[in-house]
């Protein structure tokens, strides 16, 4: 009896909360994302602090860097057999607000250096996404391939020059 009484409560929320939600100012989850985030990594050096989240290229713990204030990011990961993917968020928050698996766009990168330069420009400053993040994208992603070829060749990096040899 007491069942019958309940009515049903539609406890999704409405689509204009969902916009709401996903509108939130980058600055204001920069400005609780700062000091308190998981990914920091406070080190040696005074007055440096490095970043390990997704999306951060130089890794530097910055507004214009961060992977989880920015909505606009850009993410390159080694794959395997010396493959560079690049991952990029999808701006468009309309169609793909309740389908996180459609928020990133994956491209795998694996050509020559050149070609991955020209890729990366391509994603970046000629579509007027992050042209900012040019620079750091080709830097990091040069250094995953060279990473790959250093390991390919067999040679190691040079020791560590001992602070005091002369002596």
């Amino acid at each position: 009896f007491f069942l019958a009484k309940l009515k049903h409560v539609d406890r999704r929320p409405e689509r204009s909360q969902l916009r709401a939600m996903a509108n939130v100012s980058p600055d204001l989850i920069w400005g609780c994302v700062k000091n308190t985030s998981a990914f920091l990594r406070k080190g040696r050096f005074p007055g440096v602090s490095f970043s390990t989240e997704p999306g951060n290229l130089t890794n530097m713990a910055s507004f214009k860097a961060s992977g989880l204030a920015n909505k606009k990011t850009i993410d390159i990961v080694q794959l395997e057999g010396g493959k560079l993917q690049l991952t990029t968020n999808v701006t468009d928050f309309e169609g793909t607000m309740r389908k996180p698996a459609r928020m990133k766009r994956t491209t795998v990168l694996s050509k020559n250096m050149t070609a991955v330069a020209k890729t990366l420009t391509a994603v970046t400053a000629d579509t007027f996404y992050r042209a900012d993040l040019k620079r750091a994208a080709i830097a990091k992603a040069c250094a995953l391939k060279m990473s790959v070829k250093r390991k390919a060749s067999g040679s190691k990096a040079k020791p560590a020059r001992k602070k005091w040899e002369w002596l």
